[in-house]
């Protein structure tokens, strides 16, 4: 109890000591461990300190090989020679990666070739230069041969499996055509890219099923727009079609069935106009006036904010609703009054449509508070609580507040311990009378 009482003052201490200001001068309170002081740079000191953890390690692994060594000597030369490499390795591996961290902190990074196995970075990353260029072109055509003498071997084959001349002619043809049509698809990706890197792109049109990309993106030119219409008329001209077909499927039917499959597609298409009317209000830059286009609804002009005509209208809505409320309030109590007089029944129900009102309105008060800036200066709705005044700093009302609570806490604490003291003392007691 005593451990737990000190560690719950040492925590209050630490942070007593940061409220005032004097962090991390803190070394009154128990247990404080001072932050680093340099943190993400190693001082001479800690390259030291690690030097020397580094030698008391290799020590002590030299004392677990010479222990290993002993029990070695007795099996074959071989063993012994097996596990002596492995652990050269395992020596040379942590040296290696040593090396490369402490050619950083010095600085001399990437000039760090003395140390083993080395392997220093691009030093022009996303850039390919000529060498690399060079290199890429024999590796492709190191790959092409290789892929060349595939082909060959699996011509072979096919040659012997076989036996008629007609389907071995088309087998390799069927080869043939599918290894030309990967190697012209691996060249087609391969010249798009040499032709980023010499940076004649979007002109590559020499290179096998270019698609170059779109001029002006986000923006729809005249000519697009002469193409979009036309394919328009063409849809527009095959749904008559279709509607003509059925039209004629329909003539057999009732008056009624036709009425109201013209009808439908009456509202197909006018629904379909309407959205490509809006589209284009937008393109020609007219938007939000779009009142012309049947079904518009005007977007919100004052976003996020509330006018007079709508908290108005907000109002009426309400006082609506409280009628409609009233009025089911009433046709409720007339039922209840017909089936028995029970008074705590009625009351309970008149309490709960009471609480369920005042709620609604505590929650609108607020709200409205909130939109005539008067918040937080709202003590006139009912169950308001304002919020903390000074956030993320404690006051020194808080802080007494918080040390009379922690004196009554650290009471009943004291009083518990007494109470359990006392238990033990009449259990010891009692095994011992006994």
């Amino acid at each position: 109890m005593r451990v737990q009482f000190q560690n719950k003052l040492a925590g209050i201490c630490e942070d007593m000591c940061k409220e005032v200001g004097a962090y991390p001068q803190c070394a009154q309170c128990p247990g404080f461990v001072a932050p680093d002081s340099t943190p993400g740079v190693m001082t001479w000191d800690e390259l030291l300190e690690h030097m020397d953890n580094l030698v008391e390690w290799g020590q002590g692994e030299i004392k677990a090989w010479h222990t290993q060594a002993a029990k070695l000597l007795q099996t074959d030369s071989k063993s012994c020679v097996a596990n002596d490499m492995k652990h050269r390795l395992a020596v040379q591996n942590k040296m290696a990666g040593i090396c490369e961290d402490m050619c950083k902190e010095v600085g001399a990074y990437p000039q760090c070739a003395q140390c083993p196995g080395f392997v220093a970075p691009d030093s022009t990353p996303g850039v390919m230069t000529w060498d690399e260029l060079l290199e890429h072109m024999d590796n492709l055509v190191e790959w092409g041969q290789g892929q060349i003498k595939g082909w060959h071997s699996q011509a072979a084959k096919l040659i012997q499996t076989s036996g008629t001349v007609a389907t071995t002619e088309k087998s390799c043809a069927s080869s043939d055509l599918k290894a030309r049509v990967s190697f012209q698809n691996k060249l087609a990706g391969i010249c798009e890219d040499m032709c980023k890197e010499v940076g004649a792109y979007p002109q590559c049109a020499q290179c096998p099923g270019f698609v170059a990309p779109d001029s002006t993106p986000g923006v729809m030119t005249w000519d697009e727009l002469l193409e979009h219409m036309d394919n328009l008329v063409e849809w527009g001209q095959g749904e008559l079609k279709g509607w003509r077909s059925q039209a004629a499927k329909f003539v057999q039917l009732k008056a009624g069935s036709c009425l109201a499959n013209d009808m439908k597609h009456r509202a197909a298409v006018q629904n379909r106009l309407a959205g490509i009317c809006e589209d284009m209000c937008k393109e020609v830059g007219a938007y939000p006036q779009c009142a012309q286009c049947p079904g518009f609804v005007a977007p919100d002009s004052t976003p996020g904010v509330m006018t007079w005509d709508e908290l108005l209208e907000h109002m009426d809505n309400l006082v609506e609703w409280g009628q409609g409320q009233l009025k089911a309030w009433h046709s409720q109590a007339a039922k209840f009054l017909q089936v028995t007089d029970k008074t705590a029944a009625c009351t309970s129900e008149d309490l709960e449509h009471r609480v369920t009102l005042q709620n609604k309105l505590a929650g609108i008060c607020e709200d409205m508070c909130k939109e005539v800036g008067a918040y937080p200066q709202c003590a006139q709705c009912p169950g308001f609580v304002a919020p903390d005044s000074t956030p993320g700093v404690m006051t020194w009302s808080e802080l007494l507040e918080h040390m009379d609570n922690l004196v009554e806490w650290g009471q009943g604490m004291i009083k518990d311990w007494h109470s359990q003291a006392a238990k033990f003392i009449q259990q010891s007691v009692s095994k011992h009378l006994f």
